[in-house]
């Protein structure tokens, strides 16, 4: 699907939530959050291949290019869900699903600073 018609759906799906707004307001935040979620699953799929090719060149990069995909799909995950808190009023809870985000990223890091600081102690010393 090209990135034209992802733009009409959103904006098909952006009139119906407008209209459920008006019709049934507790509604329309489901409405929302379940587009939202039909698109992340279309970006899941469409990611497929570029996942394949960087597990390729991770093999290469010493597992520094595997770190920073999971943490970029830690980031878009928490930043989708976070979203859709917001779009329900929930401010708190999308506070909170962004600092898990960035705690799970640290930690996802952890052993290439541990490793980043070994080789400059050997070039060091």
């Amino acid at each position: 699907m090209s990135i034209i018609a992802l733009c009409g759906a959103a904006l098909i799906a952006l009139l119906a939530t407008a209209v459920i707004r008006e019709l049934r307001p507790s509604l329309a935040p489901f409405c929302g959050a379940a587009v939202g979620l039909v698109f992340f699953g279309y970006v899941i799929k469409s990611v497929a291949p570029v996942i394949e090719f960087i597990k390729k060149m991770d093999s290469l990069a010493a597992g520094g290019i595997s770190v920073m995909i999971k943490a970029l799909g830690i980031a878009v995950c928490c930043q989708i869900t976070a979203e859709i808190c917001k779009d329900c009023g929930e401010n708190a809870f999308a506070s909170r699903v962004e600092l898990m985000a960035k705690i799970n990223i640290l930690l996802l890091a952890l052993p290439l600073i541990k490793e980043i600081v070994t080789v400059a102690g050997e070039l060091a010393g």
